[in-house]
């Protein structure tokens, strides 16, 4: 890809959200960058739909609960952002929940950073948050003038700002057909969904410090009994499956980065 290609912008937005729908357009008006709106799914007018439609039930076994409303319409948004991006035909796009405030040293980062990152993976996460079990240092696979490009063994969680690649949002659509946890969660744990992923540090967007609707709209419904048990189960069996798949992962991620360099630099 070349280093000036326009890389545009989809805004996932709910119909009520008129203001943070002008907040969000004006912002990247302004950096230049071409956009269009996502309608997001209202779980408060759709949910019951969406239950009809998909016969399942949508439970996030590793929290030992039911997914929420909420969380469900924004795991659907999620997919039909990319969903438009294949219609489109786009080699890459930035995906942005409406709540994203953007760093001062964000309109370097895209004119002169994204472009060569998304060279580097599929996946490039802009926006972050940290919590006690997520890594704070990684292994580097490139560098920018704005920071670094980095894969961490445990990445952070939200799904508020991050760019894809046409192959990334195939291989997404595929892994992430079934939600069985909030979207967040399956975006960044890469032994999941197998695309080449990373996260940029430091990152140059950020969650509002207004209330998220998925905290607004929470309603938990924790799992009991037999269900309960269950997902206790499967969490345990699979979680020596997951390390060793996210070592995998490392090594063959480092392995393909040095095979880039040593083409380039012969």
């Amino acid at each position: 890809m070349k280093n000036d290609i326009v890389i545009p912008a989809f805004i996932i937005n709910l119909d009520r959200d008129v203001a943070r729908w002008q907040t969000m357009s004006d912002a990247l008006g302004s950096f230049g960058i071409p956009y269009q709106r996502v309608r997001a799914i209202d779980a408060r007018k759709r949910i019951s739909l969406i239950r009809r439609v998909v016969r399942r039930d949508f439970v996030y076994a590793p929290a030992r609960r039911d997914l929420t409303d909420a969380e469900v319409g924004c795991y659907l948004s999620h997919l039909a952002a990319l969903k438009r991006m294949i219609r489109q035909r786009l080699p890459v796009a930035m995906i942005f929940e409406d709540d994203v405030v953007f760093d001062s040293d964000f309109s370097n980062f895209y004119h002169r950073d994204l472009t060569k990152f998304l060279t580097a993976t599929d996946i490039v996460k802009f926006e972050g948050i940290h919590y006690p079990h997520t890594s704070r240092s990684g292994i580097e696979i490139a560098t920018g003038t704005t920071g670094r490009l980095l894969l961490r063994m445990r990445p952070t969680l939200g799904a508020a700002a991050y760019a894809v690649t046409r192959k990334g949002a195939l291989a997404l659509l595929k892994a992430a057909s079934v939600p069985d946890r909030p979207f967040d969660h399956k975006l960044a744990y890469y032994d999941r969904h197998w695309v080449d992923y990373a996260e940029t540090e430091p990152f140059l967007a950020r969650q509002a410090s207004y209330a998220s609707n998925l905290e607004d709209e929470r309603k938990i419904h924790d799992l009991s009994g037999l269900r309960l048990r269950l997902s206790q189960l499967r969490t345990s069996v699979s979680a020596p499956k997951r390390a060793a798949a996210r070592f995998i992962y490392l090594a063959k991620l480092v392995i393909k980065q040095r095979l880039r360099r040593s083409r380039s630099c012969p």
